[in-house]
């Protein structure tokens, strides 16, 4: 696991939310791509216009599938071969970035790893690549993020936990599942992100705390966080799909699959505080859009 700060710029104000859009499951794999690389871009750019930031949540090419990556390593290919595999591998990362990720370099918490990318022979994966495409560190299988704001003299942290997701679940609430189960052991975080399952809902939960207050009566906090599947950009169920010249659905046709979810949601953080008792008191307020 991967426990990384990321330290937002210092405000004056509190009344404008921070915006976070985690981004992944593009699965771009060159022209005949089934990535909505339009919606995408739109995506990028309506977060952009608020001023926003991203988290990679993985499968960002659709090179290699962890069974392509064992038989790549059992096939014993010449050094050339490789190097034609590395090359086009790499190639299909830099497609990506120029066709709809530069305007984002700067912009990012960092990237996840997802379950399709290559292993260079450089000792990096492509996954890696795109990191240092995009100037952000890789956040490897499992992530803490801590955000940290500083308005005027008042500190607080907003706390993330990203996974880019496993196994399967028709159901629109199954990656919700996973999340409410991972949920129970992990304290300390605000909002529980998952990719790979392509959908998108987001559901609440409270959690509430004792608060003692000496020989004054106690009461409770109330504290929500979130669950959040953040959907991906790979178009399934395509009219006229061919594998060549024969008539032939996708993966997720041939697997009687749902409709992938397109687009990503939008975490907004209105970073508020209150004054109890006479001191500030960090208390902020998160909303997902999707």
């Amino acid at each position: 696991m991967e426990l990384v700060t990321f330290r937002l710029p210092r405000r004056r104000a509190d009344h404008k939310p921070v915006v976070i859009r985690p981004l992944g499951d593009f699965q771009y794999n060159g022209k005949r791509s089934a990535t909505a690389l339009d919606l995408l871009k739109r995506d990028i750019d309506q977060t952009l216009e608020l001023d926003g930031y991203f988290i990679g949540m993985g499968d960002y090419t659709d090179f290699m599938s962890p069974s392509n990556r064992q038989r790549r390593r059992s096939a014993a290919f010449y050094d050339t071969a490789e190097a034609a595999i590395d090359d086009k591998a790499s190639d299909l990362v830099q497609e990506l970035f120029d066709l709809a990720l530069r305007p984002t370099v700067g912009r990012w918490i960092g990237l996840l790893e997802g379950h399709h990318y290559a292993d260079l022979k450089s000792g990096e994966t492509t996954d890696m690549l795109l990191c240092r495409l995009l100037k952000t560190r890789h956040l490897g299988t499992e992530a803490g993020i801590r955000l940290q704001f500083e308005i005027n003299s008042t500190k607080g942290n907003i706390c993330l936990w990203a996974h880019h997701g496993v196994g399967g679940g028709g159901k629109t609430a199954s990656p919700l599942n996973k999340l409410e189960n991972m949920a129970a052991y992990w304290g300390g975080f605000d909002v529980f992100l998952m990719g790979h399952s392509t959908k998108a809902p987001a559901a609440p939960i409270n959690r509430v705390y004792p608060r003692w207050h000496g020989t004054h009566a106690p009461d409770l906090v109330h504290k929500t966080i979130y669950f959040v599947s953040t959907g991906g950009y790979c178009k399934a169920h395509r009219v006229g799909n061919r594998e060549g010249q024969v008539p032939r659905g996708d993966y997720a046709e041939q697997g009687m699959m749902p409709p992938a979810v397109l687009g990503s949601p939008l975490i907004k953080i209105a970073p508020w505080r209150r004054v109890i008792d006479g001191a500030t008191v960090w208390s902020p307020e998160v909303k997902v859009e999707l």
